[in-house]
């Protein structure tokens, strides 16, 4: 049976050699442990397992009395999936009244930190949903939107093919698409990145009357990864197994 002092000193030891002295690491563990945009940028980026999100890019503008947070009010926190993926959740507080619009635009890069890197790990694909969220029922057409493209160079560099796109909304239990997923595709073929940039649109409108609202609190963004976690997890523990079974021998 595998002593878990020495599983738990190598997976220490996996999360310590990977992270970037410069960047916050997220604790999974604790749902409190969150950060403003700013907090991360002053940082030089989040690191949530094997992946470091980093040069953020953060634009808002908003209509008279709407409500368009910044890299100063926009909260992210470290998550994972029940599938294992990790990525972020964002909480910001978006909210518009009727004729009224507010608009942000979110760019960051994502990449694969050591020695996961170097191990061969790459990004396959990532998924967006949206939780915490509502739009009066004055039928004036207020809409709770995010959407977004991912690329595999900085736009701001040029221009640059989506390899991804994805877009979830809500405007009423007749009209919403809450999540969507893409793997990677560039040309019509499957691709995969050890680091990907994101631009995601985060708009909220009243709709075009006077009486009409909507708001947004949360949405959430992962990415998957090759291998998949778990697999990782067998591996380090086979890996921790072995050795074990030399030491007992030489001894």
């Amino acid at each position: 049976m595998l002593d878990r002092r020495v599983l738990t000193a190598a997976l220490v030891l996996t999360l310590s050699a990977s992270l970037s002295s410069a960047a916050i690491l997220a604790d999974l563990t604790n749902p409190n442990d969150s950060y403003t945009i700013a907090d991360v940028m002053a940082a030089e980026g989040i690191q949530v397992g094997d992946k470091l999100f980093d040069d953020f890019v953060v634009t808002a503008s908003a209509t008279a009395t709407a409500v368009c947070p910044g890299a100063d009010a926009i909260v992210v926190t470290g998550n994972r999936t029940l599938d294992g993926d990790y990525g972020l959740r964002f909480n910001g507080g978006w909210g518009a009244g009727g004729g009224q619009v507010a608009d942000t635009t979110i760019k960051f890069r994502v990449s694969i930190v050591e020695p996961f890197l170097s191990d061969g790990w790459v990004i396959k694909d990532n998924a967006l949903w949206i939780t915490a969220k509502g739009v009066s029922q004055t039928l004036e057409g207020g809409i709770v939107s995010v959407s977004e493209d991912v690329y595999l160079t900085d736009p701001a560099d040029g221009p640059a093919d989506p390899i991804a796109n994805k877009h979830v909304f809500f405007s009423d239990t007749s009209n919403q698409k809450l999540s969507d997923e893409a793997d990677f595709t560039l040309g019509g073929q499957p691709v995969t990145a050890t680091e990907i940039w994101v631009v995601k649109d985060v708009y909220v409108s009243g709709g075009l009357g006077q009486t009409g609202a909507a708001h947004l609190s949360e949405f959430y963004q992962s990415f998957s990864q090759v291998p998949e976690p778990a697999s990782a997890l067998v591996l380090l523990i086979g890996g921790a197994g072995v050795l074990l079974r030399r030491r007992r021998r030489r001894s």
